[in-house]
């Protein structure tokens, strides 16, 4: 087969992988995970039966590739965006701000990832493992980056301090997610950098004692 072929074969194979991870996105959302089934997906995207497990194993395989599509895009927006940043308190700015609109454009996403994934602490820890940890490393080299340079204070564990931002960021999502008129999600974003960069500024002294 030609070269040129192998290209628009490929493609075509992504397309449709695409069209999949879509359909089930809008599934898991309306139906929830645990009630939906491989079928529903199947005639959301307009495949049959047995093209999801040409792409997938099963449901849960399904959903752990959403999960790790979604980060991954993410992960390579922000590893661009921040190339050129030096300053650790616009890095952690930036990886903030695309969080939130990666979720808040896309309301069915958000629930697949703020409410249809935390069933389980068997899907937690698998996450977590996969692109949910290369996530979490990205905001911890951040934060350890900024306590090497005096702009974060360095007597908390980058770890707490990495726990604490994820923490913020996705319970405000998910608090957004369940209002009722949830109104734009990203005019959170400055309030909640000012309040998390204060947290984990260095500290300041009082009479000679640290704070």
């Amino acid at each position: 087969m030609p070269e040129s072929e192998k290209s628009r074969e490929l493609t075509s194979r992504e397309q449709k992988r695409n069209r999949i991870l879509r359909a089930a996105i809008e599934v898991f959302a309306s139906k929830g995970y645990f009630a939906a089934r491989m079928t529903d997906v199947a005639s959301e995207a307009k495949v049959a039966d047995g093209t999801l497990y040409l792409y997938f194993e099963g449901k849960e395989h399904l959903l752990m590739s959403i999960f790790d599509d979604v980060l991954g895009r993410f992960i390579e927006r922000l590893d661009t965006e921040i190339a050129a940043i030096e300053d650790p308190i616009e890095k952690l700015s930036v990886m903030i701000r695309l969080h939130l609109e990666t979720v808040g454009r896309d309301h069915a996403l958000a629930n697949v990832l703020q409410i249809e994934t935390r069933h389980s602490r068997r899907f937690m820890s698998l996450f977590t493992r996969g692109k949910l940890g290369e996530y979490l490393n990205r905001v911890r080299d951040i934060i350890v980056e900024g306590q090497e340079l005096g702009a974060f204070r360095g007597d908390i564990s980058p770890g707490l301090a990495t726990n604490l931002v994820f923490g913020a960021v996705d319970e405000l999502v998910t608090s957004w997610l369940l209002a009722d008129r949830p109104g734009d999600l990203l005019r959170h974003h400055r309030p909640l950098v000012r309040m998390l960069t204060d947290g984990i500024a260095p500290c300041r002294h009082h009479g000679g004692k640290q704070l």
